[in-house]
């Protein structure tokens, strides 16, 4: 396969603009009993993952409780859906993810100790370019961050997940975490996050409340309210100056 140039550009969750195709795909979640063996996962992780930060773990220890997690919270076979130093042209990533025989995600480990940033994701984008891999995870155990990419001229990365192990809320902790199971791959969970993210993007919602029908709507409330009449370019600059407080 020929290595595609890796020129990255980056979109923040919950600033994708372009609008998707119409689509009828939900998030429907996994089955009970992989949610009950999650949660229990979580549970017994984040108490390993607390005395992990403690005594600052190196990569490899850091790897090691990763790997259990895996299988334990997420539903991975170890020995056939996870390859540890996986290799792409002669370079390695420190896992790969495999559903159906298929390469899905690629994961690059950082210390417990070290904080997460982009500069750490590049490589293993660049690996996941050459694999036309869409998905990538990077993760130092305490914080989990999950990528989509498309494929062009250049690579552009959404982050359009994060994981967050110390400040999330158990609720909201495990319903995230659903997100990276297996089961979640195969019902394409995170396809149907990402395109309800982008329907709700800033631009779509901005049309939404500017628009023709939400600015009638608008002017004759404050009509009914208050008598008074506004134009709609009135109505608009109140909306905006209100909008910024929200």
């Amino acid at each position: 396969m020929e290595k595609k140039q890796v020129e990255v550009s980056t979109q923040k969750k919950g600033t994708l603009k372009k609008t998707p195709q119409k689509t009828n795909r939900k998030v429907v979640g996994i089955s009970k009993k992989s949610q009950e063996a999650l949660i229990k996962g979580v549970k017994k992780f984040k108490k390993i993952i607390e005395l992990a930060k403690q005594k600052n773990l190196n990569e490899s220890d850091t790897s090691n409780i990763i790997n259990d997690m895996l299988g334990e919270v997420w539903g991975y076979d170890k020995y056939f859906d996870i390859t540890t130093e996986y290799k792409i042209k002669g370079q390695f990533c420190d896992y790969g993810v495999k559903i159906d025989n298929k390469l899905r995600m690629l994961i690059e480990v950082k210390a417990i100790g070290i904080d997460l940033n982009d500069n750490h994701i590049f490589q293993a984008i660049s690996y996941a370019g050459n694999e036309g891999v869409k998905r990538v995870m990077l993760t130092n155990l305490r914080e989990w961050k999950v990528y989509y990419l498309t494929f062009g001229e250049k690579i552009e990365k959404e982050l359009i997940l994060e994981i967050d192990f110390f400040s999330e809320k158990n609720n909201k902790l495990t319903s995230d975490c659903e997100y990276i199971h297996k089961e979640a791959f195969q019902k394409q969970m995170l396809e149907a996050l990402r395109e309800q993210r982008m329907a709700l993007c800033e631009d779509n919602v901005k049309k939404v409340i500017f628009g023709k029908a939400m600015i009638d709507k608008f002017k004759s409330e404050i009509k009914k309210l208050t008598g008074m009449k506004i134009d709609d370019q009135e109505a608009v600059e109140i909306l905006k100056s209100y909008m910024k407080f929200f």
